[in-house]
């Protein structure tokens, strides 16, 4: 059986993955974060934070808040 650790550390693969796949794998990549959430008992805010902070890591703006800069 994994760890939390582990799982907590495949779900951040699967988000910068999913950040960066080719549009052909985006539903394959989305489906793995949301059953990894899922196993760790996340919530959906917490999970779309994580989101957020792959993305501002990768030097972009998060998806759909471009025209938000307050948010961050």
């Amino acid at each position: 059986m994994r760890s939390e650790e582990d799982i907590r550390k495949k779900l951040n693969d699967e988000i910068d993955a999913y950040l960066t796949c080719s549009k052909f794998t985006v539903e394959e990549h989305a489906h793995n974060i949301t059953m990894l959430a899922w196993v760790l008992d996340i919530e959906d805010g917490a999970l779309s934070e994580m989101i957020v902070q792959s993305e501002v890591s990768f030097g972009g703006e998060p998806l759909g808040l471009q025209d938000n800069q307050d948010y961050l």
